[in-house]
């Protein structure tokens, strides 16, 4: 369990933080619901392996739903993280490792305003996995 210290970051960055991760939520949501129509038109169009003599183009096609289909994931898990960035900026705990309860870098947060720990932490964790 990690115990917060009194830390916070000041409420015009976390203003500014809070715009970024508006808009690029709004950004990731427009991206998948711009995949599941291209998801939705090649399902209604999917192949038939017997109908055709060149099952190339069939076989292209299912590699290009597959491709969609795992970026979808990729932007779901963004966009996971994101809505529970902007819910920890409501419980006034963004910014705040969750691993040490220090306030994580603005820098590292500049980059990726989503980020649930802080720089050492993720050092730390990618030293003990090496």
């Amino acid at each position: 369990m990690t115990i917060f210290k009194k830390k916070k970051i000041d409420k015009k960055q976390l203003k500014a933080f809070q715009g970024l991760l508006e808009k690029e939520k709004k950004e990731l949501e427009d991206k998948i619901a711009d995949l599941n129509l291209k998801e939705k038109d090649m399902a209604i169009k999917m192949p038939d392996f017997t109908a055709s003599e060149d099952s190339s183009i069939e076989a292209d096609e299912i590699e290009e739903l597959n491709n969609l289909l795992s970026l979808k994931l990729v932007w779901e898990g963004d966009l996971a993280r994101i809505n529970d960035a902007l819910e920890r900026i409501k419980a006034g705990t963004y910014g705040i490792c969750e691993e040490c309860g220090e306030l994580i870098e603005e820098a590292r947060l500049r980059i990726e305003p989503a980020a649930q720990t802080c720089t050492k932490c993720v050092k730390k964790k990618n030293t003990a996995s090496a």
